[in-house]
């Protein structure tokens, strides 16, 4: 008798045991699972480089930031409009609106600025401003932006061109 109470106290626990585990499990999938799903919290930062022609990377070996050409596009293919779109597309939260082109100079308009000037950050600002501004002077002819918007903390209207940030594509 004393066997059986000991056995059937040793398959309670093995049992108890398993059940916390499988529980466990369930509970590690949700947690997982919530990972996959978007976040009720937008960054401001978000970015989709599936269309991106220029991209400002930190280069290990220069220990610096540089633009960088990610994407090949026949020159020739290329308008103010259809590059209006790819900035848009690439950056969603940071909507620019091709204006005209005078001489050799683009104007785009944020009318939203705030993400980017307040909630982006200096180093994601500048990311945009020089991918936005490369992506421009793919046209030819084109060879400064000016960007019109509300001054912010992280980012400052005017005109600019690919050495505005001292920095040479690769």
């Amino acid at each position: 008798m004393h066997i059986k109470t000991i056995a059937i106290g040793l398959l309670l626990l093995i049992v108890s045991c398993n059940q916390s585990r499988q529980q466990g499990d369930v509970q590690d999938e949700a947690d997982t699972m919530s990972l996959d799903k978007p976040r009720s919290v937008e960054n401001p930062l978000h970015y989709v480089p599936a269309e991106a022609l220029w991209e400002y990377q930190f280069d290990t070996l220069a220990n610096d930031f540089r633009p960088v050409k990610v994407r090949d596009v026949r020159a020739d293919s290329l308008t103010a409009e259809k590059i209006e779109a790819i900035i848009n597309n690439t950056w969603p939260n940071v909507q620019i609106r091709y204006l005209e082109t005078s001489g050799d100079t683009v104007a785009i308009e944020i009318a939203e600025s705030t993400i980017l000037t307040q909630q982006m950050g200096t180093a994601g600002a500048k990311q945009f401003m020089v991918s936005t501004t490369y992506s421009f002077t793919e046209l030819s002819d084109v060879r400064y932006v000016r960007f019109d918007f509300e001054e912010g903390d992280h980012a400052v209207p005017g005109v600019y061109h690919r050495g505005s940030w001292n920095s040479r594509p690769h």
